[in-house]
């Protein structure tokens, strides 16, 4: 779950609706940037259905009694999300070799970057990316393995990286906050590319309903819709989280994608 606080609720987007998303991005993506162009429709699966795995667990939303919000992907114990991680990347493989690959290569990468964030999940962390890894060995050299293939995956990866970013950018603060008060992304995206110099790309509230990006990897604007439950804290106080969650009405939040003028 994807969570942020407000005076009177907490604003709640499932992970597989943001994945939605970063799969629309991805079917936006300039042919150019594109280390094989026959393999789009593999990616942009492997974009959309990357946080499969997350569906069930989404259905029922947990309460951290520690902070005292509903948990989210930042905070959710890891072994148990381990699990259900490599169940939604089996899901794609059984559906697209390449693209379960790919989400498993992009999970890796994620979290060797979170070792040392927290020393009492290093074990967990270094004991998920030793599994995956043998996984994904055996998977590359199904795929007829080879340097072009390591190359491409590298690519994609990149893709998948940024369009999750920018598609958590989107749901993860009010629409329309002014970038002086960015958290988790005051610095710009985390994934870059050559074709901007590997420049950090800086995502911007240009208004309620439309982003702006330094750098546009895009062929052209384009608009998503985000499902979201906003689930007021009155409601959670009385009949709690679950079936504040249940009883709250599904909402959109549109947004355009646009360059920055």
């Amino acid at each position: 779950m994807i969570v942020y606080e407000r005076e009177h609720d907490f604003v709640l987007t499932a992970q597989h609706e943001h994945g939605l998303v970063a799969g629309e991005m991805a079917s936006h993506w300039k042919s150019e940037m594109l280390i094989d162009e026959a393999h789009r429709e593999d990616l942009i699966l492997a974009a959309r259905e990357h946080d499969r795995g997350w569906i069930e667990l989404d259905s029922a939303p947990f309460w951290n009694d520690y902070s005292q919000i509903p948990y989210s992907f930042r905070d959710f114990p890891l072994r148990p999300r381990f699990v259900f991680y490599r169940k939604g990347i089996e899901e794609v493989r059984e559906k697209n070799l390449y693209a379960g690959l790919l989400c498993s290569m992009m999970y890796t990468e994620l979290f060797q970057n979170n070792l040392g964030a927290n020393a009492n999940d290093d074990e967990d962390i270094r004991e998920y990316l030793n599994d995956e890894r043998e996984h994904q060995l055996r998977w590359e050299q199904q795929l007829g393995g080879g340097e072009a293939l390591k190359l491409r995956l590298k690519n994609d990866v990149e893709i998948m990286l940024f369009c999750d970013q920018l598609s958590l950018f989107l749901c993860m603060e009010e629409p329309g906050t002014p970038a002086a008060r960015y958290d988790f992304f005051a610095d710009g995206l985390g994934c870059t590319f050559d074709a901007c110099s590997r420049q950090p790309i800086k995502a911007e509230w240009l208004s309620n309903e439309k982003v702006g990006l330094s750098f546009v990897p895009f062929d052209e604007d384009f608009t998503v819709v985000m499902p979201y439950k906003s689930v007021p804290k009155a409601s959670i106080r009385k009949f709690g989280l679950l079936q504040a969650y249940r009883r709250a009405e599904w909402k959109e939040r549109r947004v355009s994608i646009t360059g920055m003028s």
